[in-house]
């Protein structure tokens, strides 16, 4: 009976030894469920574990990446860097201005013509302009022959826009203009501010058609030079007004015959010029009644020659013609006998 008793407990025991063994079994050993089919995913095995990826941070220290190599960002690199100055490393950066000037005018100064300087030909380029503008105040900018026929500044000997005279008279005798023909009476031969170039003032003249009188007045020159260019504004309501070089013959004496030495005319609907051979010769064909222009007269009496511009437009140029030394020491402005005003102003005279 005791021997029986051991045979039973000897079972039992290997029995539950190989239970505990087959719950030993490794995980990878174990066999695949029968209910999987073809179809399902395949089993993972331990190599390729679900879940979240662990980051590791790249070899270079640069940021984490997944298995799927894509950046793992933080929140700390998704901050902006803050602003630390230039970068001293890049080209573009060090050729930056640090303290760059606002409204830099790189143009290089030009130097300006001499205010008040008699121009004599010999300061060409820094003379040059292309209008009034350009230059100094109350100086010209005109076509000169000693410049190659360049435009230059120009300042002239004797200038005249009446605006320091009192409107409603005469210029007083302290101006050098001297009225020599009355006209249609001295009440009419005044500055005025009815019409005018430039303000505030202009010259007007009124000649006598009744009493076959001209309104003429002058004044003289400081100086003659042997190329001398008159240049003034004109406007007229009709025929028979101009302006000379002139001379009065006589002059101690006070005797009012004199000569137009050289003379540019409205007559006849056109716009003409005399020297003393006493013919007129046509500038232009036609012109209007009460508009401004602006005419330049230059006699070149070394070469014999005419040369006259209409609203800066070359009209004669250095027409040659036949006469002897005149000594034109007077400037005349007329208004003859149709009884027609004219307005004067602007008054430009010099040499080259």
């Amino acid at each position: 009976m005791r021997k029986f008793f051991f045979l039973f407990l000897a079972f039992i025991l290997v029995s539950c030894s190989g239970d505990a063994a087959k719950r030993l079994t490794p995980v990878a050993e174990e066999t695949p469920d029968e209910g999987v089919t073809e179809n399902d995913d395949p089993e993972v095995q331990d190599s390729d574990p679900v879940g979240p990826a662990e980051e590791t941070p790249d070899e270079a220290g640069g940021p984490a990446v997944n298995d799927n190599d894509q950046v793992v960002t933080t929140d700390e690199e998704n901050t902006e860097p803050a602003d630390n100055g230039p970068n001293e490393d890049d080209p573009a950066e060090n050729d930056k201005d640090p303290f760059p000037d606002e409204d830099v005018d790189e143009t290089p100064d030009e130097e300006k013509p001499v205010c008040g300087e008699l121009f004599s030909g010999s300061n060409c380029f820094r003379a040059s302009c292309e209008t009034d503008a350009d230059c100094c105040e109350a100086d010209l900018c005109v076509t000169a022959d000693a410049c190659g026929g360049a435009k230059v500044c120009r300042n002239a000997f004797f200038k005249e826009n009446f605006d320091s005279y009192t409107a409603g008279s005469f210029p007083p005798k302290s101006s050098g203009w001297t009225l020599k023909y009355r006209g249609a009476g001295p009440q009419y031969q005044i500055v005025t501010s009815e019409r005018y170039f430039s303000a505030e003032n202009s010259m007007n003249l009124l000649g006598s058609k009744n009493g076959n009188l001209s309104a003429i007045m002058t004044t003289a020159l400081p100086e003659v030079p042997d190329v001398i260019n008159v240049e003034m504004k004109m406007n007229t309501e009709g025929d028979d007004v101009s302006f000379s070089l002139c001379t009065f013959e006589n002059e101690a004496s006070g005797s009012n015959w004199g000569n137009y030495d050289m003379k540019v005319e409205f007559a006849d609907g056109k716009i003409r010029y005399q020297i003393p051979e006493w013919y007129a010769y046509e500038i232009a064909p036609s012109y209007e009644a009460n508009v401004w222009y602006k005419i330049r007269l230059k006699l070149d009496q070394l070469n014999k020659t005419v040369s006259v511009w209409v609203d800066d437009e070359l009209k004669v140029n250095n027409q040659v013609h036949d006469f002897g030394s005149i000594s034109i020491p007077n400037l005349c402005l007329v208004a003859d006998k149709k009884q027609k005003k004219v307005w004067f102003d602007d008054i430009f005279v010099w040499g080259e």
